[in-house]
């Protein structure tokens, strides 16, 4: 049976961006949020910030990893024969 690592990354990068408490999702496909240099020294606001950003995040892992496990499982079945 097949054994899977889980990895999660977050960083906090310095930017001139205009400040956008919206989860949005990149180009690249991670997800992020601008948010202001008094919220960035606040440990409750960086943690509710990561926490927001983290939902849709793991949703959308969750639902990439079912469906590549689904498509994997159903190569490997053989097909059924047909009966006429």
């Amino acid at each position: 049976m097949s054994k899977f690592k889980i990895k999660v990354s977050v960083e906090f990068v310095e930017c001139d961006e205009t400040e956008n408490y919206e989860v949005n999702k990149n180009n690249d496909g991670s997800f992020s949020m601008v948010i202001s240099e008094q919220d960035a020294i606040s440990i409750d606001m960086c943690e509710k910030s990561v926490l927001q950003i983290a939902y849709p995040t793991i949703r959308e892992a969750v639902s990439d990893h079912l469906s590549q496990i689904s498509k994997k499982k159903s190569k490997m079945k053989p097909e059924k024969e047909k009966k006429f």
